[in-house]
């Protein structure tokens, strides 16, 4: 029973480190979810609404408690912690696993051209669904961040039959972007130390309400970016579709620093 219970704390502390704040007193964030947040008197989904908040919509941060349990919660697959925060003159409470500050991707649908395909015209698509995601991806990459120094290229080509390309960018706030091409895949990787899981979770979704992926696909994306474990995995694939993979991945640190990142590749993994 008591190596239950250890066990059990373990588990606890383990998950409440994964998503400690990566924020101080002060600083400022920003709602980082589609359908919005709710300001409250108190701590938990029982408190008062005082107000509510669009995306983007900012908060300061006037204190946080990441060291007790009981202000920690997980709400529809999103893990955090319970904070004090002041939104125009209003203070309250608001859940973190729905604040970041990161910078806000376009969140706009890309339109597409409504007419009549061909069966050949929709099996070609369907075998490339989901790679909006990773032009969505790029672009806030490109508009969103900008370059810290020169990139650092590498390029095979000399044997005739194949080849191989990485790209690899350091970028503002810490980041990198890596980018790979050969004959038989490609991809794109945004590797984001000091950033929680919540946030990333939330990045992929409006990263995919920005893309050009019809409604259908995008429910079946937030309806699995949702259930993506809280673990700390070294690979684990959060989307597949026939040509395209989502992989989250978690780089192991010397200091414990959280180093997440997104890894799209166009092909089966």
């Amino acid at each position: 029973m008591q190596l239950k219970t250890i066990a059990l704390l373990l588990l606890l502390a383990h998950t409440c480190l994964a998503q400690r704040p990566n924020y101080q007193v002060g600083d400022t964030l920003k709602v980082f979810t589609l359908g919005g947040l709710k300001l409250r008197e108190g701590i938990g989904l029982s408190g008062k609404v005082i107000g509510s908040m669009k995306l983007g919509s900012k908060v300061v941060v006037l204190d946080h408690f990441d060291a007790a349990q009981k202000y920690f919660q997980t709400i529809e697959g999103f893990s955090g912690h319970w904070i004090k925060v002041q939104y125009d003159t209003l203070i309250g409470y608001a859940f973190d696993g729905f604040l970041s500050a990161l910078p806000i991707p376009n969140t706009t649908p890309i339109k597409r051209a409504v007419r009549k395909r061909t069966p050949e015209e929709l099996e070609i698509e369907e075998s490339h669904r989901g790679h909006g995601i990773e032009t969505a991806l790029i672009k806030y990459i490109e508009s969103k961040f900008q370059k810290v120094c020169d990139p650092v290229e590498y390029y095979n080509g000399e044997d005739g039959e194949s080849y191989e390309m990485l790209y690899i960018q350091k970028i503002s706030r810490g980041f990198t972007k890596i980018g790979r091409g050969g004959w038989e895949d490609s991809g794109t990787e945004l590797v984001m130390p000091n950033v929680r899981l919540s946030e990333i979770k939330n990045l992929i979704i409006l990263l995919a309400k920005g893309s050009d992926i019809d409604d259908a696909t995008f429910e079946e994306v937030k309806g699995i970016v949702k259930n993506v474990s809280e673990e700390k995995k070294e690979k684990q694939v959060v989307l597949r579709f026939n040509l395209f993979v989502l992989l989250l991945k978690f780089y192991p640190s010397e200091h414990n620093e959280l180093k997440w990142a997104i890894d799209i590749e166009s092909a089966p993994y």
